[in-house]
């Protein structure tokens, strides 16, 4: 199948190579050591998209481990060159296929791993696709599902929101509570799954149930020229994720309820021109944010 034939990615736009610095290497190891990665045959990374989470832990695993990553979209299981190219020369078997994470293709007791990196928040049934992780998991076998807490970034300052006022402040927090609630009603997921995590494992009888944060920050501050501050700018400027995306959102307030509606015009009118100003900010050199995120390591075993 041809490129042009393949339809845009999930979450395409947030696959930039900013993702390369999502995590500090020394932590990787650590946690690495602490699971015994090293003990790994065989590797399952469910919703692997362009391959970044596969890619990180690949190092970890046994020489000659049998990898497989799967995803529910054409744009990566077909033609992931990427993410092909970088096993085409290690001794490690790689294998790319189609596959919904709340039904995989797998029988039991298939992995001696199964891990996936911010994919859950984006299902209807994550519960369902822990099962499944479970259920293809072999017995004693490690699960690894790396999750955020995304609603925090409400409550982040940043040199621009460090003068708002109170209610300057719980209009952020609400305008994403609202998002967040009209994205579970329609299907898309929870954004900020993470914290629910560790219940959910226990709900599925896994054991030795281990809950760990990211150390990572990625600090913005002028003149913005490390490696990780020109990859996440880029991915600011070029995918817009700093943006709110207005046709999205009042989709999201619409299925939240009728009743949150008054709110979003509001808001649309008194915030209309915040993203020129973050805009403007970081052409001045006047944004700066330390940067920091909650992103939880949930493992256990079966």
């Amino acid at each position: 199948m041809s490129k042009k034939n393949l339809h845009k990615g999930h979450s395409e736009e947030f696959f930039g190579d900013y993702r390369d610095f999502w995590w500090n290497k020394p932590f990787l190891d650590l946690t690495a050591e602490r699971l015994n990665l090293k003990s790994v045959n065989s590797m399952l990374d469910v919703g692997c998209g362009k391959g970044h989470w596969t890619r990180t832990l690949a190092p970890y695993l046994s020489q000659n481990a049998e990898i497989t990553a799967v995803d529910n979209d054409k744009k990566w299981y077909v033609e992931n060159l990427e993410l092909e190219h970088y096993f085409s020369g290690r001794a490690q078997n790689f294998s790319l296929m189609m596959a919904d994470a709340q039904k995989l293709p797998f029988p039991d007791n298939s992995f001696d791993f199964v891990t996936c990196q911010t994919v859950l928040i984006h299902l209807p049934e994550p519960q369902k696709a822990i099962k499944e992780m479970k259920r293809v998991l072999k017995d004693n076998g490690i699960l690894l599902c790396v999750e955020p807490n995304n609603i925090i970034q409400s409550l982040t300052k940043t040199s621009l929101s460090k003068h708002d006022s109170i209610e300057e402040t719980l209009d952020q927090i609400k305008y994403r509570l609202i998002i967040e609630k009209g994205k579970r009603k329609m299907g898309q997921g929870d954004n900020s799954l993470g914290d629910l995590l560790p219940g959910m494992f226990a709900m599925e009888d896994l054991k030795n149930i281990e809950v760990r944060l990211s150390d990572k920050a990625i600090a913005m501050y002028p003149p913005y020229d490390n490696e990780e501050q020109v990859a996440t700018l880029k991915q600011w400027l070029e995918g817009g994720s700093w943006k709110s995306n207005t046709q999205k959102d009042i989709d999201f307030f619409s299925a939240a309820g009728e009743q949150y509606m008054p709110f979003y015009f509001e808001y649309q009118e008194k915030y209309n021109s915040r993203d020129s100003h973050i805009m403007g900010a970081l052409q001045r050199e006047q944004y700066h944010a330390a940067g920091g995120s909650l992103m939880y390591l949930v493992s256990a075993r079966k």
